[in-house]
């Protein structure tokens, strides 16, 4: 996953979050990817909020269901897996699943949380790892990137300063999942792994036979665990910012 020469570094590379907010595609996207290292900030205290940018209305094999009956469950779905993580608040930007795209508009919904929750530190997927293959993670990492800047000028979308505690972003640090290109960050998930899969499973739409559906995931976070000698662990690449 990494090369001998990766500085690894653990948990410590959040040391000074306070408020964090993860940009995802779909509702179960931060339980899988990184719940782990959410549940372990938030025993710490920090304030976290979670982005999914659809919602995950395709994401489902039975048939006869309706697109918005669908959406409705994986919203609830969302909201219990945060109740058990400790996530403060779920936000749903409303875009169809398997239809995302960069776009101007999704831009400034996200650039719109930023002001809002004043998050200092941004989880969202790597948009330039060539192993991203689902059009809508790339969609939503690129966005979440694509949003940084303009959120920070007065003069971008100035209607959104005058909402209730809203102001300048102030995101320091940015912080890539989903990610093949020489991640740095490895984090010991091993003691939460039982509340990141009970998380996962809050998703019961996507894993109607329980632990078994998680599977690929066990094995991914098992490879990663291999590199740092532990169980299991979660990984990231750091993303300067300026």
């Amino acid at each position: 996953m990494g090369t001998p020469e990766t500085k690894r570094v653990g948990l410590e590379a959040f040391a000074e979050v306070q408020r964090l907010i993860v940009v995802a595609a779909h509702p179960d996207d931060l339980e899988c990817i990184c719940g782990g290292t959410v549940a372990m900030l938030a025993e710490r205290g920090v304030e976290i909020f979670s982005v999914n940018c659809t919602l995950g209305d395709i994401g489902t094999r039975e048939a006869g269901i309706l697109r918005p009956a669908l959406a409705a469950t994986r919203l609830a779905e969302a909201e219990e897996a945060a109740r058990l993580l400790g996530i403060r608040r779920v936000y749903n930007l409303g875009h169809h699943d398997g239809e995302l795209v960069a776009s101007l508009e999704l831009r400034a919904q996200i650039a719109r949380l930023y002001r809002l929750t004043q998050a200092d530190t941004l989880l969202t997927f790597d948009p330039y790892w060539p192993g991203q293959i689902h059009p809508d993670h790339r969609a939503a990492g690129q966005a979440a990137l694509d949003a940084y800047m303009p959120s920070k000028m007065p003069l971008y979308r100035p209607e959104q300063l005058a909402e209730n505690g809203a102001d300048l972003c102030r995101l320091t640090r940015v912080f890539l999942f989903s990610t093949q290109r020489e991640p740095d960050v490895f984090v010991d998930v091993s003691a939460v792994y039982e509340r990141k899969v009970a998380a996962c499973l809050a998703h019961r739409s996507q894993f109607p036979e329980g632990e078994k559906n998680l599977d690929w995931m066990k094995e991914m976070d098992a490879r990663a665990g291999e590199e740092i000698q532990v169980p299991y662990a979660e990984v990231f690449k750091t993303m300067p910012v300026w």
